[in-house]
């Protein structure tokens, strides 16, 4: 989602000013992954993948080089692949448009979901790559969803980079130590946050003090473990309206649980307490979980283990379903960015090529997530044997069992991938006054409603993918 961008320095796109520094393959061995030779001297193509770097990581910038762009000249002497970091943080929408407009964009681009990349094709600035996807046979490589995300009509214009979801992180010392198991139902979860609660822990860490807008991970939650995704994909789709009771249901439950102080210890402290602070109290044994996206893997041993001074460790499950029509465990599915190819450019093939070089592998692509948990999940039908030894098998575990879930179709719609950009504004916002008593779960999502009927009228809102695929 956008704001974690800025945070995490990932391979998505963005600018800020004038040229950041281009980032040429070949350079030094870096994690023990590929080890490029010497590269004979030849007429070759360049091909410029920006990525978004707004705090500089001379690491992650050394990594791209080495462990993707010099493997692929390797293979394809032909192309340069050059990574151009850009920093921009939340102009990044506006700068990339731009920017294309003038001719003056990437080849390979990147956006922050597909109703960014969905704005940009409408606007005629992306490539159609269904002739690529035939050509290499993408949808073969990919869980079967993953292309399902990236079509306007008949056209492909995206192909998904980050497969995230949600989870409730724990800190295994803690539940180990209470006797605790995760709860995997309303009851089961009212039972155990009393039980917490009256021990003096927070059920639920939270906190938007750094993130106002990730109030999106909690809508997020509840209308997919609560609503169901059923009903999530119906609304999106523009069969049911937000207003329908069973949104309106779900929101009261949750501004239930955050007014009895069982996320991020009520809403005073909500709106003022920082990720660290979050993931500190998870890791001391201040709060029970901690509800947050897949991203998180690659910060986990900051805050536990011999890396974070301590020997706590740590353990995950999902959000319980909250009633009896959802499937548990439901994994709320988000794509955290997207690649696509700018119309106008004129290496299209060879993008092509650098693109499937990228996706063709599932040990290859393993390898990369292991440097970076969290970071590099492609959409593949991963299994435990691709990934290396070494790797943290919690890890392994939850990207394998995400991608049977999406293929058995436990999975539900995140709304920093699925929803349209105004709707999703309101929905993050708006979120905040219910909190405060300032607006009824009624009116919030009345509001969601006419704006989203505006934009699926618009023909903005991001393809849902459908619920019977597999």
């Amino acid at each position: 989602m956008e704001i974690r961008r800025s945070r995490r320095g990932l391979m998505s796109g963005g600018l800020k000013g004038a040229m950041a520094a281009a980032i040429a393959g070949g350079m030094a061995k870096t994690g023990g992954l590929f080890t490029p030779s010497i590269a004979h001297a030849q007429d070759a193509v360049t091909v410029d993948w920006w990525v978004q770097q707004d705090d500089p990581d001379d690491t992650l910038e050394e990594f791209r080089a080495t462990q993707i762009a010099a493997p692929i000249k390797e293979e394809h002497p032909d192309i340069d692949l050059i990574f151009t970091a850009r920093a921009d943080g939340q102009n990044f929408d506006r700068v990339l448009a731009t920017a294309l407009q003038s001719g003056a964009g990437p080849d390979i681009v990147p956006s922050q979901g597909p109703g960014h990349a969905g704005t940009l094709a409408k606007a005629g600035l992306l490539l159609d790559l269904q002739p690529y996807a035939d050509q290499y046979g993408w949808g073969d490589k990919m869980l079967p969803w993953a292309l399902a995300t990236g079509y306007q009509g008949d056209a492909l214009y995206l192909l998904p980079n980050e497969m995230e979801c949600t989870i409730a992180y724990y800190g295994q010392q803690l539940f180990d130590e209470k006797g605790w198991t995760p709860p995997t139902n309303r009851a089961e979860f009212e039972a155990w946050a009393e039980e917490a609660n009256g021990q003096g822990i927070i059920p639920v860490a939270g906190g938007i003090a750094d993130c106002g807008l990730c109030t999106n991970w909690l809508i997020t939650i509840f209308f997919n473990t609560y609503a169901g995704p059923d009903a999530v994909y119906q609304a999106l789709t523009g069969e049911i309206p937000f207003s329908e009771p069973v949104f309106v249901d779900s929101v009261n439950l949750l501004n239930d649980y955050m007014q009895r102080g069982w996320i991020g210890g009520g809403v005073e402290q909500f709106f003022s307490t920082s990720f660290d602070t979050v993931h500190t109290m998870l890791a001391d044994g201040e709060a029970g979980f901690a509800w947050e996206g897949t991203w998180f893997l690659s910060r986990l041993k900051n805050f536990f283990g011999e890396d974070a001074g301590n020997d706590n460790s740590w353990g995950w499950a999902q959000t319980p379903a909250w009633t009896d029509a959802v499937t548990y465990p439901t994994y709320p599915l988000a794509l955290g960015s997207t690649l696509s190819i700018a119309a106008d450019s004129d290496v299209a093939d060879q993008a092509a090529t650098v693109l499937d070089w990228y996706y063709t592998d599932p040990v290859r692509v393993a390898e990369r997530i292991a440097a970076y948990p969290g970071l590099m999940t492609l959409p593949l039908p991963f299994t435990t044997d691709d990934f290396p030894e070494a790797m943290d098998p919690r890890v392994a575990e939850i990207l394998v069992n995400l991608g049977e879930a999406t293929s058995q179709g436990n999975f539900g719609y995140a709304a920093w991938t699925f929803w349209p950009s105004k709707t999703h504004i309101w929905l993050h916002d708006e979120i905040q006054k219910v909190f405060t008593g300032d607006m009824t779960a009624e009116a919030y999502c009345q509001g969601m409603a006419d704006l989203f009927a505006e934009e699926l009228a618009e023909g903005v809102v991001p393809t849902p993918i459908p619920r019977d695929v597999a």
